[in-house]
C-alpha cells in the first residue's frame, strides 16, 4: 500500500523539480520568494492527489483486480483522502501564516509593486481564489469526519458526497492560479490530464451513475435472526451474473440516509436455487435495526460482486490455513459449502480456526461441524469468553512452507498474525491475504 503513495508523491515531485525548480532556484531572491514557489508545489501535488482519490471512488473493475480487491482500494482511497488533506492544510498554512506574522509584524514583508488594475482575468482569478479557499475547508472538514469514527456513517456518507464538487472546484482553482509558465512544460500539461482524470468520476458521481453496471434488484425471500445479534437475509436477483467464494457486495435496503453497505455474500453461487444469503451483524445503529425494518418480498439493490479475498488455486500453496473471528467467518461459509460440493477433494490439507466471544445453542452458523465435515476441513473452534483466544503461535504451526493464510477478523487480530506472518522464516514463504472490513 505505500508503493501507490510513494509513486502518487514522487511522480509530481520529479516533474516540478525537472521543470519548474531551475527557474526557482535562478530567480528566488528571498524566502517569501521560495514560499511562492512551494504554495504551487502543494497546490499541484493536492490537484493529482484528489483527482487519484476521485479515480478510486469510481470503483474500476481493471483498477480493482489490479489492487488485490474493492476492500484494499477504497484503504488506499482513504489515506489518499487523508493525505490530500494533510497536503491542503500545508497549502494553506503557507499562505495564510506568513502573511499574517508579516501584519502583526513579526517578520518583514518585501514592498510590492502596484497592481496591475482589475479586469475580466483578475477577475476570474479573484474567484478561484474563493472557491479554492472554501473548497479546502470543507475538504479539511471531511477528512475530521472520516477519522471520527463516532460521528454517524450518514452522515458521513452525506458530507462525503460533497466531494465531486469540492474536487472541481479544486481543480478550476488550481489550473485557475497555474502560471502561465507551467504551461510551457510537461508540469502543466500533465496536472491538467490528471485533473481531468478526476472530472470524468466526479461527474459520475454526481449524476449516481458510478457501479450502475452492476447493479442489480433482489427481493428478500427469508429473514432469519439467530441469538448473537446476527441476521440473515436470502434474497433472490433477477439476473445475476455469479460470484466467487469470498466475494462481496454493496447492499442497499432502500434507506436514503444510509445508502449501500458491504457485506461479504455467504453462500456460494449455485444457478439452480439462484439465492444469495448476507449475514449481517448487529455492530452500529443501522445494522441493529436491520431486523425490524425489512420485510419478506422487499426489493434490494446489490452492486457487485466485488473483492479478490476469492481462495484462488494460484494463491493456495501446498495447504490453507483460515483464521475467523465473529461474522468473518462469512467468506469461509462460501468456502465451505463450495468445497462440498464438489466431486474431488483439492488434495490440500485446509484449517479453520474460529473464534467467538460465546457459545450459545442457535449461534451463527448452525451447522458448522457438519459442514467442515462435507468439505474436508479440519475445524478449531474457540469460545473466547471461556477458553481465551487462540495463540498465534499454536495456529502458525499448522501453516507449512508455501501454504497460504487466510484471515477475515477483528483488525487488531488481523495485524498481528500479519506481522508473525511476515516474520516467518519459511522457505518458500508462507502467503497472508487478509479482507478489510472497514471502508470507512
Amino acid at each position: 500500500m505505500k508503493r501507490p503513495l510513494i509513486f502518487l508523491a514522487g511522480l509530481p515531485l520529479l516533474v516540478w523539480a525537472a521543470f519548474a525548480l531551475p527557474d526557482v532556484t535562478a530567480s528566488a531572491k528571498n524566502l517569501w520568494d521560495w514560499r511562492h514557489a512551494l504554495i504551487l508545489l502543494s497546490g499541484t501535488l493536492a490537484l493529482w492527489w484528489m483527482s487519484a482519490g476521485m479515480v478510486l471512488a469510481a470503483r474500476p473493475p481493471r483498477l480493482e483486480k489490479f489492487f488485490g480487491g474493492l476492500d484494499h482500494m477504497y484503504r488506499l482511497h482513504k489515506h489518499i483522502g487523508i493525505g490530500a488533506g494533510l497536503i491542503v492544510f500545508t497549502h494553506w498554512m503557507l499562505e495564510w501564516l506568513p502573511k499574517n506574522l508579516a501584519k502583526a509584524g513579526f517578520i518583514e514583508r518585501p514592498v510590492r509593486g502596484p497592481r496591475p488594475p482589475g479586469g475580466q482575468e483578475n477577475m476570474w482569478v479573484d474567484l478561484a481564489k474563493d472557491v479554492g479557499e472554501w473548497a479546502g475547508y470543507i475538504l479539511l472538514a471531511l477528512v475530521v469526519i472520516a477519522l471520527v469514527k463516532r460521528i454517524p456513517y450518514r452522515y458521513f456518507r452525506w458530507v462525503h458526497k460533497l466531494f465531486p464538487l469540492v474536487f472541481i472546484a479544486g481543480a478550476f482553482h488550481g489550473l485557475m492560479l497555474m502560471p502561465t509558465s507551467f504551461w510551457q512544460h510537461p508540469l502543466g500539461w500533465l496536472t491538467a490530464c490528471v485533473a481531468a482524470l478526476g472530472v470524468v468520476p466526479a461527474v459520475l458521481s454526481l449524476s449516481g451513475r458510478i457501479g450502475a453496471r452492476r447493479q442489480h434488484i433482489a427481493h428478500i425471500e427469508s429473514l432469519t435472526r439467530h441469538p448473537d445479534d446476527v441476521l440473515e437475509v436470502r434474497c433472490r436477483p433477477t439476473e445475476w451474473p455469479g460470484h466467487k467464494a469470498g466475494q462481496h457486495v454493496l447492499a442497499d435496503f432502500g434507506h436514503p440516509a444510509e445508502g449501500a453497505h458491504p457485506f461479504t455474500l455467504a453462500n456460494a453461487w449455485n444457478p439452480a436455487s439462484g439465492t444469495l444469503t448476507l449475514s449481517i451483524k448487529g455492530l452500529g445503529d443501522y445494522t441493529r435495526q436491520l431486523a425490524e425494518r425489512l420485510t419478506i418480498g422487499q426489493a434490494v439493490r446489490l452492486e457487485g460482486p466485488y473483492g479478490a479475498f476469492t481462495f484462488d488455486t494460484d494463491k493456495a500453496g501446498s495447504g490453507e490455513i483460515w483464521i475467523a473471528g465473529g461474522i468473518g467467518i462469512t467468506p469461509f461459509l462460501a468456502r465451505l459449502e463450495e468445497l462440498a460440493r464438489q466431486d474431488v477433494p483439492s488434495g490440500r490439507p485446509v484449517d479453520l480456526f474460529y473464534a467467538t466471544p460465546a457459545a450459545h445453542a442457535d449461534a451463527y452458523p448452525a451447522g458448522l461441524p457438519e459442514l467442515c465435515q462435507a468439505a474436508g476441513v479440519n475445524l478449531h473452534r474457540r469460545y473466547t469468553d471461556t477458553q481465551g483466544p487462540f495463540e498465534i503461535g499454536d495456529i502458525l504451526h499448522h501453516a507449512k512452507p508455501g501454504s497460504s493464510v487466510w484471515f477475515c477478523g477483528p483488525e487488531g487480530w488481523g495485524l498481528a498474525l500479519e506481522k508473525a506472518v511476515r516474520q516467518s522464516p519459511a522457505t518458500p514463504p508462507i502467503r497472508f491475504e487478509r479482507e478489510l472490513f472497514a471502508f470507512r
